[in-house]
């Protein structure tokens, strides 16, 4: 959900607070409902598809918790709900619950809804800001910036530094987008994603017949700061006026190939600015290749030296080999001996990041070259092309919801397709197994694996969607069959997305660890219609 649309809802939330609330309702495991009473029900959906906070009028679903996290959400937050907040205009509301009445009452709570899109999640914090409580965990190991985890202090996502449209003046924004090109206007803009900025594009075409890639200047500066005041004051009304028609062709309308090729180009520098960054990150890593060697020599004086180090604060004194005193940053909460192996690991990890880099960078750069084309050919692209573009940048879905084959892609494994159109790939051996999790599955695609059991590694194909319960038990039914427990019936079998199974250092093809799994008991299958049977 974008920042502005987040806001605007919020503050219609806002003028009727604090308010009296009915109990919780969870109509599945990533949605939790608050009817307020006299008003409209609050409903926050967190689903990494389409993370958003919403205030429907229509009767929510009686359904109780589903999760662990939602029976603590239930049974924390039970005072009335007193007082919503953004930061800044970052996707994240903050909902702040009083103490609840009764026999034992509830100290206050805080929730925090963090609607960023693949890495949504809920997190309610306690009086003293820690976490009480998370839909999904966030270790170190997954996130170098931060920790979601019960106990630790909450620290939200990292803030953008943009310019915030609803204090700017026009001529702040006048100052902000001058010389830009238009497509790049959310770079400039806090609050502004993908759907508003497409929707400001096909403002401008309709208008101006501005392409994504114009300059703003004269003309279609001042027509983009005036679209811009309009969008920042009804953001929910400027979308829907602006935004695309589902289902409608695109040369049926009469701006339609405008708008297909604004929404193109939105996606299409999405993608292209991920890539320029991450050939950035490679271009870094190899950017001071004499840098391990100094951090070996430093380690190696500081062992030399670890008898006659002096330490103030943070900086360390020790005699160098040729009689001169060296100067180093050091850890005073270690040894000589301990900021040495800080040092030979550091410059273990930075040979390991400049060999990956080396690796990926042809690709990297062949990436970054092939938007750039893409985007250059958007002006002169007829309907079937942009759609072509649209595809290949979004996932490239083919009928039925599956993918179609990456360039590259090894074929492995035996594949299924379940009743939903989901494709399920499940390796035979541990070089198959290998292939399947670190080749063929991305990072958000579901993994399965029998629990306790040598077996296959199954990934189901999601293309990015959220994947209903019955192709879980689907391909948990052939994760059991294709394992040591295809004997048995009530197999348990452990399912997590794939960016949760990592393989340790040192380890064999096929051996794996993965965090954040749930557990599903199934009877064994081997075939489609033997899957799609009904489990225990």
């Amino acid at each position: 959900m974008e920042g502005l649309l987040l806001a605007e809802v919020l503050g219609r939330l806002a003028g009727s607070l604090p308010a009296e609330r009915s109990p919780w309702s969870f109509p599945d495991e990533t949605t939790a409902v608050l009817p307020l009473r006299g008003g409209p029900a609050l409903w926050l959906l967190a689903s990494p598809a389409d993370p958003r906070l919403e205030l429907r009028d229509d009767e929510p679903p009686r359904a109780g918790p589903r999760t662990p996290f939602q029976r603590q959400l239930a049974a924390r937050a039970t005072g009335d709900l007193t007082g919503v907040e953004q930061l800044a205009l970052d996707r994240v509301a903050v909902l702040r619950f009083g103490a609840s009445r009764g026999f034992v009452p509830e100290p206050p709570v805080t929730l925090v809804a963090e609607l960023t899109g693949r890495n949504a999640n809920l997190v309610l914090l306690g009086e003293d800001e820690r976490v009480l409580g998370v839909m999904r965990l966030v270790t170190a190991a997954s996130n170098r910036y931060r920790e979601v985890r019960p106990g630790v202090r909450y620290v939200p996502p990292p803030p953008y530094e943009k310019l915030d449209p609803r204090a700017a003046t026009a001529e702040d924004l006048r100052r902000g987008l001058a010389g830009r090109e238009l497509r790049r206007v959310r770079a400039v803009l806090d609050g502004v994603g993908p759907r508003l900025q497409a929707a400001l594009e096909r403002r401008l075409a309709r208008d101006l017949g501005a392409a994504p890639g114009d300059v703003l200047q004269g003309e279609a500066l001042e027509a983009a700061v005036e679209a811009v005041g309009e969008m920042v004051s009804a953001p929910a009304r400027f979308l829907a006026e602006h935004g695309s028609v589902a289902g409608e062709s695109a040369a049926a309308r009469p701006d339609g190939l405008a708008q297909l090729r604004a929404e193109a180009a939105a996606l299409l520098n999405d993608r292209l600015d991920l890539a320029e960054r991450r050939l950035a990150d490679a271009e870094r890593a190899l950017k001071d290749p004499g840098e391990p060697g100094r951090l070996r020599a430093e380690a190696d004086l500081l062992l030399a030296a670890a008898g006659s180090w002096r330490v103030e604060g943070s900086r360390a004194t020790v005699v160098g080999y040729d009689g001169e005193l060296v100067t180093l940053e050091v850890d005073p909460r270690r040894d000589a001996a301990g900021n040495a192996q800080l040092r030979y690991d550091r410059a273990r990890r930075r040979e390991a990041r400049a060999a990956r880099a080396r690796e990926q960078l042809p690709g990297l750069q062949a990436e970054v070259e092939r938007l750039r084309a893409a985007l250059a050919s958007l002006p002169t692209a007829d309907e079937g092309e942009l759609r072509r573009l649209l595809s290949a940048a979004g996932g490239s879905e083919a009928p039925g919801g599956t993918r179609r084959r990456r360039r590259g892609e090894v074929e492995v494994g035996v594949r299924f397709v379940d009743p939903h159109g989901f494709e399920v790939v499940v390796g035979r051996n541990a070089r198959e197994n290998d292939a399947v999790t670190f080749k063929v599955a991305r990072s958000r695609d579901l993994w399965l694996h029998a629990q306790g059991y040598r077996g296959a590694h199954v990934v189901v194909r999601s293309g990015g969607r959220q994947v209903p319960f019955d192709t879980v038990l689907f391909a948990a039914r052939l994760a059991a069959g294709f394992s040591e427990a295809r004997g048995s019936s009530n197999v348990p079998v452990d399912y997590t997305e794939r960016k949760n199974v990592w393989r340790p250092k040192g380890a064999p093809p096929g051996a794996v660890q993965y965090t954040q799994q749930r557990t599903v008991h199934v009877d064994p299958a081997r075939d489609d219609a033997a899957a799609a049977g009904s489990a225990r």
